[in-house]
């Protein structure tokens, strides 16, 4: 993207709750809405008038949670009524990649993205659901999920690279320690090594505590071209570089303890946004760690380090929220979110981080930021972000 076609996200907001209490799919996305439009001071204008948000995107999985077209009942509250709208069935990330695009085009002024998730509507459904994304000739009809393909995968890059199950659980350990100081967090606490191992095990050798807690929840996010972003926000935070990319669909065919497509992701990422070495450019790191071991794996896919070195990263400290290369200072997923908002909530504290308002678990100094999500069996679609605050 040039000078002259930069996108901004210029507010944001989240909630997040647990999945025992119910909220609509309405009221979820307006409990979010409402404070980015009082912050931007925008309204949902009809279409012919300018000056309001041009275009709506809403990110709901309606196929997971078993309710089809579920994504209409948020339109009115999201503002696309007789207006530009478009349903994304993915991770609300996908929705702020597609906002992008249709800005940097030039089609729309402002995109707001809006992705709500409801994991208590889905719940006792999920293994059924997700079963169904496998290859229906081999994998399906062992009933696997993607628990069950996170083990696989846990077990093979163990296997591979010699890391402990305590290894795993450490990077547990680490994110929700760090959760204490996250309002939005589900999970939080002073979890030792043994605690974690020793909690519920779903699927050798993922434990309780090294998956995310389930929850209903909505981030929102508004982005801007630069001339309507600086009129909106004296804080913007520019998009410089995102790409993704997607692996093979049957599990046989990839090599479950390498991460080819999320490095692939990450140096067309790097490319676009003019970094040679994210060890030294980039502040601070959100990943996707909805299963603990992801984090190890995110380390050598982005470049932190070399393949098979991700637990010695994280043993040395450099991961920590104070270390050279903070990741997840927020808690990451473990600290709780529902399906549909893993990785735009890694994008939303990225903003948080640049724009200076991340409180307590705030890194000092943060100007760039990397927010990245993985999805499907086995991580099988990686996507990465960089973003960097208002020069």
């Amino acid at each position: 993207m040039t000078m002259s076609n930069r996108v901004a996200i210029v507010s944001m907001a989240q909630v997040n709750y647990s999945e025992k209490r119910a909220y609509s799919p309405e009221e979820l996305a307006y409990r979010a809405i409402q404070p980015v439009l009082q912050e931007t001071g925008l309204r949902f204008l009809p279409a012919y008038e300018k000056g309001g948000i041009d275009a709506s995107l809403i990110c709901h999985e309606h196929s997971r949670i078993c309710r089809p077209f579920s994504a209409a009942l948020v339109i009115d509250v999201a503002g696309g009524n007789l207006r530009s709208d478009e349903k994304v069935d993915q991770d609300g990330a996908v929705g702020v990649l597609e906002a992008v695009w249709q800005i940097a085009s030039g089609e729309f002024e402002t995109v707001l993205v809006v992705a709500i998730g409801q994991d208590s509507t889905a719940a006792g459904a999920g293994n059924a659901v997700e079963n169904k994304s496998f290859d229906p000739f081999f994998c399906r009809p062992l009933g696997l999920d993607n628990v069950q393909a996170a083990a696989l995968q846990a077990q093979r890059y163990g296997h591979k690279y010699g890391i402990a199950p305590e290894q795993f659980a450490a990077v547990a350990a680490k994110n929700l320690r760090n959760a204490r100081d996250n309002p939005l967090a589900l999970r939080s606490g002073d979890f030792s090594v043994a605690d974690v191992m020793g909690s519920r095990l779903l699927a050798d050798p993922i434990t309780a505590l090294q998956t995310r807690p389930l929850g209903d929840g909505a981030t929102v996010m508004l982005l801007a071209n630069e001339t309507r972003a600086r009129q909106l926000t004296d804080k913007p935070v520019w998009i410089q570089g995102l790409a993704n990319c997607c692996d093979g669909y049957f599990l046989g065919d990839r090599d479950l303890a390498e991460a080819e497509v999320m490095t692939m992701a990450a140096h067309k990422a790097y490319r676009m946004a003019g970094i040679s070495d994210p060890r030294k450019e980039v502040d601070v790191f959100e990943v996707t760690d909805e299963f603990a071991y992801q984090e190890l794996m995110a380390y050598e896919g982005l470049g932190l380090c070399e393949p098979g070195q991700g637990a010695r990263l994280l043993e040395s400290g450099a991961s920590a929220r104070g270390g050279r290369h903070p990741v997840n200072p927020s808690g990451g997923a473990l600290a709780g979110c529902c399906h549909t908002t893993i990785g735009i909530q890694r994008i939303a504290e990225i903003v948080a981080q640049l724009r200076g308002e991340a409180g307590a678990r705030q890194v000092d100094g943060a100007r760039t930021g990397l927010a990245q999500l993985a999805a499907g069996p086995a991580g099988q679609f990686q996507q990465v972000m960089i973003l960097g605050a208002t020069p």
